[in-house]
């Protein structure tokens, strides 16, 4: 029996500064418009047959919209062609942005622990206001959630 042996990738979504004059405002993407985002720019990038060979193993496994920080699980063989798509997007829903990869990791768990701690300084960079304990708390569990 063969194992299938993925990649896990922590990644921001960085607004351009012209967008980003309100940073407290959460994007409003979901899990589906990362992955449909990042499948177009493969195929952009890197043809049919790029798309196709990470069609089937590639998953959004977290997206914070507050943080605009994500994990996507990835196929290991194909690791540099999506962290590679990454840092050639330039849009995400027609909004000037650039995603920066974060952290690459074999397991989830220290992608986990990565995100964790980046998400933190997130919250504390661009939160001021009196809930960020909750949003803390909050995104703490939703990442400590994920399945291992």
């Amino acid at each position: 029996m063969v194992r299938f042996k993925n990649r896990y990738v922590c990644f921001e979504i960085m607004l351009e500064p012209s967008h980003a004059s309100d940073t407290a405002q959460p994007l409003v993407m979901t899990n589906q418009d990362i992955l449909r985002l990042v499948r177009e720019n493969v195929k952009l990038n890197f043809g049919d047959s790029g798309a196709g060979l990470i069609l089937a193993g590639m998953q959004v496994k977290h997206f914070n919209p507050h943080t605009r920080l994500g994990i996507i699980k990835v196929p290991r063989d194909h690791i540099k062609m999506v962290t590679a798509t990454l840092a050639l997007i330039t849009r995400a829903k027609k909004t000037p942005c650039a995603l920066r990869v974060r952290h690459t990791s074999g397991t989830i768990k220290k992608c986990q622990k990565s995100a964790i701690r980046t998400d933190r300084e997130l919250i504390l960079a661009y939160h001021k206001d009196a809930n960020v304990a909750q949003l803390l708390r909050d995104s703490e569990s939703q990442i400590s959630a994920l399945e291992i």
